[in-house]
């Protein structure tokens, strides 16, 4: 198994980019799309536990946005042969400067890249 191939690295940061521009958009029928549409996912949200793509998308619409303006500050994209990804981001919040991890597994399902489990959560940190 190829660990990392830079073409598959390159396919899934276009797709976790175009994710990004939908879910700063609040494009929600768009971020529907960038999710495997079955059962099997699995979204862990600020304390949330989300199971199916059809609690995902009702959990979306559910609020008035999905987030704020937000700068990724880093991301790290690992793959496992050419059809499995994660990816890990920080992401610091424009208008309160808070930071959130933002972690998805990606599979080549559906016909392309597809977000099956994500995990979103805020960063505590203590101060001195």
């Amino acid at each position: 198994m190829r660990l990392n191939d830079p073409a598959v690295v390159a396919e899934v940061r276009v797709a976790f980019d175009a994710y990004e521009v939908s879910l700063l958009a609040n494009d929600v029928d768009a971020l529907d799309g960038w999710f495997h549409d079955g059962d099997e996912v699995v979204r862990f949200i600020f304390g949330r536990v989300e199971l199916g793509a059809t609690e995902v998308a009702a959990a979306r619409r559910a609020g008035p946005r999905q987030t704020g303006p937000r700068t990724t500050e880093q991301l790290e994209i690992r793959t496992w042969g050419d059809d499995v990804a994660s990816a890990f981001a920080v992401c610091r919040l424009t208008e309160t400067g808070d930071v959130v991890h933002q972690s998805q597994t990606w599979a080549r399902l559906d016909g392309g890249w597809r977000v099956v489990a994500a995990h979103v959560s805020a960063v505590h940190v203590s101060q001195p």
